[in-house]
């Protein structure tokens, strides 16, 4: 190796180099496909803390470890028949001046979809601020998005905003198993209030969201992309039970779910028992 090629040789060894940023590319959500870098798991233990336009995760110790700029629009996909979007809900405003302090919900994990078409399937309680800006939901999924996942059943617990996503570690369940969907109000100062959201009979799935707006909108939901037959959907039927919502004034609501459906393809969400105690909805496939 001549003199001149050696020297140049040990100065690109020498000359830090610097990583490609990372290519921004488009993920599967359950608010439908947003860009990966602004998509970020949880730590074990972790929280997310809202100050102003800035949303902080905190890992289990209280350390922040990521931040970013929140977004204010709205989160809910689009209707469309049969394979993106919220497909079918049923949904409740509150308008009482207390907030909502708990929803609960119960479902079966239904049986693998009969076809496996590369589709997502997400099932949820959720509850959203009236701006529709956010929303907070502990979600059973079918298929792959940003969080993993794959032809199987799995569940974790999501928080978006219109910029967003973030969400716990999956943990693997099968059909037949019992999901319990709890959103709780933990505490709240001003206009500011912290939520509790989890499968409470599932380790693994809890996250604090301390400093949100207060959340008013809540659904039963049951959202999908890249369906592409009715077979790519369980058969039968999801009944989420034992729906219950309280007030922080210790009221019990005076509620009507309203529905949606997606009559096209005969996706339908059906009240089979009203109100805020003990609410039975069926969505069936």
């Amino acid at each position: 190796m001549r003199a001149s090629t050696a020297a140049a040789f040990l100065v690109g060894l020498l000359t830090p180099f610097t990583l490609a940023a990372p290519t921004a590319q488009k993920v599967l959500t359950p608010g439908g496909y947003r860009t990966n870098t602004n998509v970020q798991q949880i730590p074990a233990g972790g929280s997310i803390s809202r100050d102003g336009n800035q949303i902080h995760i905190l890992d289990a110790q209280g350390t922040v470890v990521h931040t970013a700029s929140a977004g204010a629009t709205k989160v809910k996909s689009a209707v469309s028949p049969l394979e993106t979007g919220w497909v079918t809900f049923a949904s409740w405003l509150n308008t009482d001046s207390s907030p909502i302090s708990s929803f609960t919900t119960s479902w079966t994990v239904p049986p693998v979809p009969a076809t496996d078409n590369g589709q997502t399937i997400f099932l949820f309680n959720s509850i959203e601020p009236n701006a529709g800006d956010a929303i907070i939901q502990p979600v059973l999924q079918f298929g792959g998005s940003a969080a993993g996942g794959g032809s199987y059943w799995a569940v974790a617990t999501w928080y978006l905003d219109s910029a967003n996503t973030f969400f716990t570690t999956p943990v693997q369940t099968s059909a037949g198993a019992t999901l319990n969907g709890v959103i709780t109000l933990t505490g709240s100062s001003g206009s500011s209030y912290n939520y509790l959201s989890q499968f409470s009979n599932i380790p693994g799935t809890a996250l604090d969201i301390i400093g949100s707006t207060e959340l008013t909108w809540a659904t039963e939901t049951l959202e999908a992309y890249g369906v592409t037959e009715i077979s790519d959907y369980p058969a039968g039927s999801t009944v989420f039970t034992g729906i219950n919502l309280q007030l922080a004034s210790g009221a019990v609501p005076s509620v009507s779910w309203a529905t949606t459906d997606d009559t096209a393809d005969g996706l339908s969400t059906t009240v089979n028992t009203n109100g805020a105690s003990n609410a039975r909805i069926t969505i069936k496939y």
